[in-house]
């Protein structure tokens, strides 16, 4: 008997077995059955003691057995993995294969084991796992010169990557159209501001990934990339026509799911488009809100399936995130998401420690009662089942438990050994180097390369991309020939910003100013750990950077020195400095790996971490004449003024 045939009900405690199956209890087994396989739970942290829930920050690295009891008990459909559930190979294994030979020995379907590896910022294997892209911009800065080629490669390189390790979903690519230069949460994870190329990047990045046996997902319908506000943080609006809403942002999803190899699932927003549904509702606040995508019936069933003919799974963005935890309850927020015509609700509940594990039974119960009363909602489950069902046979996700656990761990540490020239990882090294090289763009100032002085000062976003530049500039004159004690370098941080004085004196001493640029600000999870903890705690403004900047690149230019702004996410800003700058170079991602040890390459350092970086690499050897860049920017170069979209 395959596992869609098994039935199982939910464990009763001994009293409750008694009880005769009446058709009322049988009917509500067979729902809450149902509404296991439609949730998707993170285990991100967990604590066996008594700690409470909002402050748990261990990490979940080993399952214990009351959250594999969860699992089995509810028939959960899946379980998303972050970074804080990764510490190596083997213990990733092993979580991944005890979750799903328990799913087995209880006669449960296996889980979907999902993450989001986009590639680039979005990434949650460590660099020792899997090679960090450059990401999807980065992609689409290549689409002119490459076609889809680096989008097929890394999708296959990451699908390749992620099996082994038993990771069988992978919530990935992001396909929004960034239209809107001011976004904080899409920006370098889309392709390119062009719909048509976005389409044509995602479709073949789905099929790669699908092929090595990895779900794919697209996301977020129906479109995210017109957005200034963070859908993490709050409920974004989007403005366009229908006409152009068809055009624009739902072009990519349109196409995508109508090629060759349709995505498995497609993943909604946490958006309002009201020209898609203006439908509005009441939230927990008394308030009216126009629905979120994510809740809107309109938009998932009449438009997504209805209209586009979508035939896979539609799972929601997670529903801890602002744009729908501010608003709406969360056992609201699920039955509303199912009732639109959501079939997963990605991290519905959150689960922290054994108290949450009750809430979680009762939470499930309270859902299960709404959801039985009315034909069409039962109606509803049925077919969300069958789906589900469907994909998991389709994508075999039990295989992963047909071969002993030893042999992935030894199949993966094959894979990973960095010291056989054609090991699957080695492969994953050349690509990111390779992409790097393509994506690097001369915005202005192609004249005016290579530059030949050997005295430079950088003004870097933090402290990791400091050494991550330098070592590249120690590197591109080594090559050239030049020693590093013939090299003056100098890199201030800007996490804290320095004195005006200081850098003023250090840019007379220069010939080169170079400017790092990272807009939309990172996050301080992503400043690489290397700056003190003191400066992280008083890290400048994004507008404090900005003006200091502008301020130090007028300077320079005013003393006579070649001043080059390298935008490392987005490039619009560029426009903005031209005036006072000669040479304008975008890379489109600012990728950096952090390794203790000691730096070779370092310019009088001594001890220092050993930072590398394929992007900062391809930047350096473009201004030092040695790789001549050939990308070109997927965003029309324009500076972003507060004035530039009003909704």
């Amino acid at each position: 008997m395959s596992y869609a045939q098994v039935q199982p009900t939910l464990t009763r405690a001994p009293t409750q077995q008694v009880v005769s199956n009446t058709p009322e209890q049988a009917q509500a087994n067979k729902i809450k059955t149902i509404l296991g396989q439609k949730v998707i739970l993170d285990f991100r942290y967990f604590c066996h003691d008594d700690t409470p829930s909002r402050q748990c920050r261990t990490p979940m690295t080993e399952i214990s057995p009351a959250l594999l009891e969860l699992l089995s008990a509810h028939n959960i459909g899946g379980v998303i993995l972050f970074s804080e559930n990764i510490k190596d190979v083997a213990q990733l294994i092993t979580l991944n294969y005890t979750m799903q030979q328990h799913m087995v020995k209880k006669g449960r379907p296996p889980l979907f084991i999902a993450v989001d590896q986009e590639g680039g910022r979005v990434a949650r294997l460590p660099a020792t796992m899997l090679s960090p892209f450059a990401g999807n911009m980065a992609i689409g800065a290549s689409f002119h010169q490459h076609g889809t080629a680096f989008a097929q490669n890394i999708a296959a390189h990451i699908g390749q990557t992620l099996l082994p390790l038993g990771i069988n979903t992978n919530f990935a690519p992001s396909v929004d159209v960034n239209s809107e230069p001011k976004n904080p949460v899409i920006n370098i994870r889309s392709f390119s501001e062009q719909p048509q190329h976005v389409a044509a990047m995602g479709e073949d990045f789905v099929k790669a990934m699908q092929r090595t046996g990895v779900i794919s997902a697209i996301k977020h319908f129906p479109g995210h990339g017109d957005t200034y506000i963070d859908s993490h943080t709050g409920l974004p609006r989007v403005a366009h026509t229908r006409s152009q809403a068809m055009a624009g942002d739902v072009l990519p999803f349109a196409s995508i799911i109508n090629g060759d190899s349709a995505p498995a699932m497609v993943m909604t927003a946490h958006i309002q488009y009201p020209s898609l549904d203006n439908t509005t509702v009441m939230d927990k606040k008394g308030q009216m809100q126009t629905v979120p995508a994510t809740l809107s019936k309109r938009i998932i069933t009449d438009l997504l399936r209805t209209q586009l003919g979508y035939q896979g799974l539609v799972v929601t963005d997670a529903l801890d995130m602002g744009g729908i935890a501010q608003f709406f309850e969360p056992e609201d927020a699920m039955v509303n998401a199912f009732q639109a015509g959501a079939d997963i609700a990605l991290m519905p509940f959150t689960i922290r420690n054994q108290n949450d594990i009750q809430e979680f039974n009762r939470f499930m119960e309270r859902v299960a009662e709404q959801l039985r009363g009315s034909k069409e909602d039962r109606d509803m489950l049925t077919a969300s089942h069958n789906r589900i069902s469907k994909v998991k046979q389709r994508f075999q996700l039990q295989k992963f438990v047909g071969k002993p656990q030893s042999w992935w761990i030894d199949e993966a540490k094959a894979r990973g050994d960095s010291l056989n020239p054609n090991s699957h990882k080695r492969k994953g090294i050349q690509l990111g180097k390779a992409l790097s090289e393509a994506a690097v763009t001369v915005l202005y100032g192609k004249s005016k390369l290579p530059l030949t002085h050997q005295g430079w000062l950088a003004l870097m976003p933090d402290t990791a991309r400091c050494f991550a530049f330098e070592s590249a500039v120690v590197k591109s004159f080594n090559t050239l020939g030049v020693g590093a004690a013939d090299i003056q370098f100098g890199c201030l941080p800007l996490t804290a910003l320095p004195s005006k004085r200081l850098t003023k004196r250090l840019i007379s001493e220069a010939s080169v100013l170079v400017v790092g640029d990272i807009t939309p600000e990172h996050a301080n999870y992503e400043l690489g750990g290397l700056d003190s903890k003191e400066s992280v705690a008083k890290r400048a403004s994004q507008s404090e950077v900005h003006a200091f900047t502008k301020d130090m690149m007028q300077f320079a230019k005013s003393k006579d020195k070649t001043v080059v702004f390298a935008p490392l996410r987005m490039p619009y800003m560029a426009g903005e400095v031209k005036p006072f700058t000669d040479i304008a170079i975008a890379t489109f991602s600012y990728v950096v790996t952090v390794e203790p040890g000691l730096n070779e390459v370092s310019v009088g350092q001594g001890n220092s971490p050993v930072v590398n970086s394929h992007v900062f690499n391809a930047l350096t050897q473009v201004l030092t004449g040695q790789l001549e860049a050939q990308g070109r920017s997927p965003v029309t170069m324009t500076p972003a003024t507060p004035e530039s979209k009003q909704k």
